[in-house]
């Protein structure tokens, strides 16, 4: 087996077992140790890994916006910014829908520590940059403008406003349709106001 792939499956098992422990135990009681043991890992290769316990918490999230990044730059010009933002969240909703159980465990474990609150805000704002910075390319710029940080941060609002409607009600509805409502609604909220 090739050492990128084992290095990669490592890395899965180590996220894996945190997040067992950190939903069981909470983050503030899970030690490094204890996520090595339950991952089958040294704890050296846990720190090789991974530079501290809370980088395991967002590590996912990073390669969810490095695939938004991607997929939203390849929508088609014809379209507007806001509708190309819509578009490419709602079609990475297929990804996150079969994810259920892990998000509901991200966002438990999110919500039960004050410092990972702090750093869920700083990294909402590295993704904001993401997404402004996507904006930019798709139109051909160089420089990041009032205008992509707007369309970041809103759409980004949206995404997860959407997420949390879709964790807190059945498993049944489609995180799709949420995104997509939530959208719409900006949408139709800023359409209205604008006629009058």
């Amino acid at each position: 087996m090739p050492r990128a792939v084992r290095v990669a499956r490592s890395r899965e098992a180590v996220c894996d077992a945190a997040f067992e422990l950190f939903v069981a135990h909470g983050f503030d009681a899970t030690t490094a140790e204890q996520i090595s043991e339950r991952a089958g890992v040294s704890p050296s290769s846990f720190f090789r890994y991974f530079p501290t316990k809370a980088s395991i918490v967002f590590h996912r999230d990073f390669g969810f916006m490095r695939s938004f990044a991607t997929a939203y730059v390849a929508q088609p010009r014809s379209v507007t910014d806001y509708q190309a933002l819509r578009a490419t969240f709602v079609a990475l909703c297929a990804d996150v829908q079969p994810l259920r159980a892990r998000v509901e465990g991200y966002r438990k474990v999110i919500d039960s520590s004050p410092v990972l609150l702090g750093l869920e805000h700083e990294h909402l704002n590295e993704h904001a940059v993401t997404v402004a910075d996507a904006v930019v390319l798709r139109s051909g710029g160089t420089t990041t403008n009032d205008e992509a940080h707007t369309l970041a941060g809103v759409s980004l609002a949206l995404y997860q406003r959407a997420l949390r409607q879709w964790l807190a009600g059945s498993p049944r509805r489609k995180l799709r349709d949420l995104v997509d409502d939530e959208f719409a609604r900006l949408s139709d909220l800023v359409c209205a106001k604008g006629s009058r």
